[in-house]
């Protein structure tokens, strides 16, 4: 384990980094989008992407403070979203006549939870990442480390992972009882299925998600240089003969 004292400004991708308890919880965020439920699909994708940190902290045999996890589970709002522009009422209504009409027109929604799924893969691989590194150890910047994840996570490309998210998504059956089972029982228990679907193809995925930490660690060492030319004394004037 690296020491609080001393992250790593860049952290190693492992050859294989697939464990099913990792990526589980963020599945079901991806998959809540498919409940025909407005606002109770929601609600589900929140309590799944806030429990992520947690669970994946205890599968890596770390400890996460309450502070951490909450940010670590906040929605990042990606470039352009009109989420930002709009005032609350606005959003709300855009978000009710959308997600309604999405749920008549069903491959639509198919769409949009194969493109949450790669979002919340790349979250939790991302999270995963900070902990092996050290980046959310007591005593360190956590701070810095959640803007760039923040960041991170808003310039995700989710299009290489979109075939296996959409076999993911063809996979599930009565969706809204496996989540209610998952939010239950816990994720990794009920989802076990699904983690033996993905396991197999996980290696083509690796490349995909490799390219998200890199630029994480990119985003990273840029800041820390950036603080030191800041931090830098100015070099004294020369005299003039």
């Amino acid at each position: 384990m690296v020491g609080a004292e001393n992250p790593r400004s860049e952290i190693r991708n492992p050859k294989s980094d697939f464990d099913w308890r990792v990526f589980a919880d963020a599945t079901c965020a991806g998959l809540s989008v498919l409940i025909p439920l407005p606002l109770i699909d929601m609600a589900f994708e929140a309590h799944f992407r806030r429990r992520m940190p947690g669970a994946i902290a205890r599968a890596r045999g770390r400890r996460l403070g309450p502070e951490l996890r909450r940010e670590l589970g906040r929605a990042v709002e990606r470039p352009g979203s009109l989420r930002g522009c709009l005032g609350l009422g606005a959003a709300v209504a855009r978000y009710v006549v959308t997600r309604i009409f999405r749920k008549i027109v069903y491959l639509l929604a198919v769409r949009d939870a194969a493109t949450a799924l790669t979002r919340y893969w790349h979250r939790a691989h991302l999270i995963a990442h900070l902990l092996r590194g050290g980046h959310l150890e007591p005593g360190v910047d956590t701070a810095l480390a959640l803007r760039v994840f923040n960041r991170t996570l808003a310039e995700i490309d989710p299009s290489p992972l979109l075939g296996l998210a959409r076999e993911t998504v063809a996979s599930a059956r009565r969706v809204l009882r496996l989540l209610v089972a998952a939010r239950r029982l816990g994720a990794a228990t009920v989802t076990r299925e699904l983690g033996a679907i993905l396991g197999p193809h996980w290696d083509a995925a690796e490349a995909s998600l490799a390219a998200t930490t890199e630029r994480y660690n990119r985003l990273y060492r840029a800041e820390l240089e950036r603080r030191a030319a800041a931090a830098a004394p100015d070099p004294e004037p020369r005299d003039e003969a």
